[in-house]
């Protein structure tokens, strides 16, 4: 006897594929499965539903936002990320959002309340840690991130990928560092050790303020083949002397974007005249006009390009810096430096 065998009718093929999707293969039930993360404060959040409305509590946190493309479900952001010059060119609507506060002047809870959101991105210093356990009370998700080194950075930007449910979404931005930091070590490896550079990071408060060991210029200078003099310092931003800024006598000095015409003034005093880097006039300004390079977030790795960059030009001279920026900010926020009306401006001294 014969059996025969019967093909599914294509009707039924349909129903069949269109079930398995609505049961677990539609994008809609990734976004809605619960999600357990551990911050990088070490507490365990649970978050039950879609993350359609954040809002950010200082700068980094905003630029993680938007590197990760997530800048639609932004409705507050701190007070400083309205001002920010990229955040305004990635996200023009930005400047239309209300201001929550800022970690140095202190956070306004109600107005945080008052935006109904469903995902709250905190530092961890002051008073994060304290306001991340206010909103859990009332079960408002309060992430808090860490982005103090490059370590930092990608675990933040994990973190908040995570949260929202797209953990695919920080690869993108992982490969970018990624790629531009190999173009520092392949060269910076070939740098003898006794053939190094000492460098000085003066930070916005003036010439005398300097980035410790503890600090994110300090890893900086280390990827780009440089010795920070003030590694020893802990802490945040120390003031020293004039006489110990001779003392360690620096190849290379690095300014703050934001520094002062008065601050570049102090370069001209007799007293430091002798200064390796005030001789040779290896002073920098740190990129760029639109957000700084030597800042928490992923813009850092730029910042390391550009420090091996310019204290290395011999190791350099195949690379064009300005062609591998507008690559970075293209993977990551969609225009070049160039399309956002950025520049580099990085030279206090007229090019000989």
């Amino acid at each position: 006897m014969k059996i025969r065998y019967h093909r599914p009718a294509p009707v039924f093929i349909c129903l069949l594929i269109s079930a398995l999707l609505h049961i677990g293969f539609s994008p809609q039930s990734k976004a809605d499965s619960r999600r357990e993360i551990t911050d990088m404060a070490g507490r365990r959040i649970t978050i039950d539903s879609d993350v359609n409305r954040i809002v950010t509590s200082f700068k980094p946190a905003t630029l993680c936002i938007l590197s990760l493309g997530l800048q639609d479900k932004l409705v507050g952001v701190d007070t400083s990320s309205l001002r920010d010059k990229l955040n305004l060119s990635v996200f023009p609507g930005i400047a239309d959002l209300p201001g929550v506060g800022s970690k140095a002047m202190g956070l306004n809870y109600e107005s945080i309340m008052s935006l109904s959101p469903d995902l709250i991105i905190l530092y961890a210093q002051k008073d994060g840690k304290e306001l991340a356990k206010q909103f859990e009370k009332i079960n408002i998700p309060a992430i808090i991130i860490l982005p103090e080194n490059f370590d930092g950075i990608k675990t933040s930007l994990k973190i908040i990928a995570m949260a929202v449910g797209e953990p695919e979404r920080s690869l993108n931005v992982e490969k970018a560092m990624d790629y531009v930091m190999g173009l520092v070590e392949k060269r910076v490896a070939a740098i003898p050790q006794n053939r190094k550079k000492t460098a000085y990071f003066a930070s916005p408060r003036g010439l005398y303020s300097t980035a410790t060991g503890n600090m994110l210029q300090d890893e900086m200078f280390t990827k780009a083949g440089l010795i920070n003099v003030a590694h020893d310092l802990e802490g945040y931003f120390q003031d020293i002397s004039p006489e110990q800024f001779v003392k360690w006598n620096p190849d290379m000095v690095i300014l703050s974007q934001h520094s002062k015409s008065k601050i570049i003034r102090k370069l001209n005093n007799p007293a430091i005249k002798n200064v390796e880097a005030i001789k040779t006039k290896t002073v920098y300004k740190s990129p760029s006009t639109l957000s700084p390079w030597d800042f928490p977030s992923p813009l850092s790795a730029l910042g390391t390009l550009w420090l091996a960059n310019r204290a290395y030009p011999e190791f350099f001279d195949t690379l064009d810096l300005l062609k591998e920026t507008d690559r970075f900010h293209v993977k990551i926020f969609g225009k070049s430096l160039k399309q956002m009306n950025g520049s580099l401006n990085d030279q206090i001294y007229e090019k000989p």
